[in-house]
């Protein structure tokens, strides 16, 4: 777990490097980082969606595993130009875990 941790921290740094770096040259970089999605990254060897599902719950204050689909419109968010102010960020999308 601990180089797992590490990586997500070096993500977040270099995010806000990166974005500072290359502002003035129009490039906005932001970084997504989401919780428990429903993808091989959740599900422990030989579990079961629904397995899986139970375990997870309990742990995220919304009280499920969220959808690929979720990830994917915060990825959308921040490319459209009504997010053109969102510059460096690590957009943290985890049901409230991490809150």
């Amino acid at each position: 777990m601990a180089s797992y941790a590490t990586a997500k921290a070096g993500v977040s740094i270099l995010t806000r490097a990166a974005a500072r770096d290359h502002i003035g040259e129009g490039v906005r970089i932001n970084a997504v980082s989401p919780g428990a999605a429903d993808g091989p990254m959740s599900t422990l060897p030989g579990e079961a969606r629904e397995q899986r599902d139970a375990r997870l719950a309990p742990t995220i204050p919304v009280g499920r595993v969220g959808t690929l689909d979720e990830v994917a419109a915060t990825v959308l968010w921040l490319a459209f130009e009504e997010a053109g102010f969102a510059v460096g960020h690590d957009l943290v999308i985890d049901g409230g875990a991490t809150a």
